[in-house]
């Protein structure tokens, strides 16, 4: 079973999906524009998109984590793959009219757009904003590459995806049933034709559950 995987804004690559990476030795789990050695970069995000539909156009699924399932709904809307799996995607663009998730958006918004805040400054402002905690300013190299990319990445919403190229690929999203938006974004998909199953007990690490990999195996499989 071929399939590729695209990691979200922390790990990269395979180190992303200890799991799957063993139990699907024959998949890709690339590193994304603007991870590993590279700096990050604007443009990174399409950069990735287009990437990967190309992997992804001859593969059996194409599976997306977090900030990834953004990256991986917009590759599946350049080349629509045999099936996507979508791990707690950030697609807060589908779900952005309902209470929690534009509440996230209200909450965030004015951080991406302030243009006073440096790689120094910008990830302090942002885990501010979503969780009230002060990590105080990036000093290592590693901290500030981490507020770069999040920084030039810019917002998940701000990403285009269309709901009717989802409505039309087969998908799958997988949840952890512990945080409000990521379920309204499972509901915005169910709304479109997906499959949703929650895997409780693992918060947002959902691909670390021990059902994850069987879970993406048979939706795959039946495909």
């Amino acid at each position: 079973m071929r399939l590729v995987f695209a990691h979200g804004t922390g790990l990269a690559g395979p180190a992303a999906f200890p799991q799957q990476a063993a139990a699907f030795p024959q998949a890709e789990f690339p590193v994304l524009p603007g991870y590993g050695d590279e700096q990050p970069a604007v443009g990174d995000v399409a950069a990735a998109a287009q990437a990967l539909a190309l992997r992804a156009a001859d593969a059996d699924a194409l599976v997306g984590y977090s900030y990834g399932g953004v990256i991986a709904a917009m590759a599946a809307c350049m080349e629509q793959p045999v099936a996507l799996v979508l791990i707690e995607p950030a697609l807060f663009q589908l779900s952005r009219d309902r209470p929690a998730s534009a509440g996230l958006i209200e909450r965030l918004e004015p951080v991406y757009l302030d243009a006073s805040l440096t790689d120094e400054t910008f990830e302090q402002a942002f885990m501010q904003a979503l969780t009230g905690r002060d990590i105080g300013p990036a000093l290592t190299a590693d901290a500030l590459r981490s507020s770069r990319r999040e920084r030039l990445h810019g917002a998940p919403w701000r990403h285009p995806v269309d709901p009717e190229c989802i409505a039309e690929t087969r998908t799958l999203v997988l949840t952890g049933g512990w945080n409000e938006e990521y379920e309204e974004v499972a509901a915005a998909l169910v709304g479109l034709g997906a499959e949703h199953a929650v895997l409780g007990g693992h918060e947002h690490r959902v691909v670390d559950h021990p059902d994850c990999s069987e879970r993406i195996r048979a939706f795959v499989a039946a495909s």
